[in-house]
């Protein structure tokens, strides 16, 4: 399954999920927002939310600071 990372193409051999994709991706945080298709991805709806071939993904990070 190739899909669109933050604008990099990125190829899995099996079917994720948003939570599996970010360990695979070794992103770690709970400030972290997905979009799938220009759709944010609501967090409860993580698990349930599988990648699809040709998937265009943002993943944004948030960081505290002053």
């Amino acid at each position: 399954m190739n899909v669109t990372i933050n604008g990099q193409t990125h190829n899995f051999d099996k079917d994720l999920n948003i939570p599996e994709m970010l360990d695979e991706l070794k992103i770690k945080g709970k400030m972290i927002v997905v979009e799938i298709n220009l759709n944010i991805v609501n967090k409860e709806d993580y698990p349930k939310t599988y990648l699809k071939d040709n998937d265009s993904i943002e993943i944004v990070g948030f960081v505290g600071g002053g």
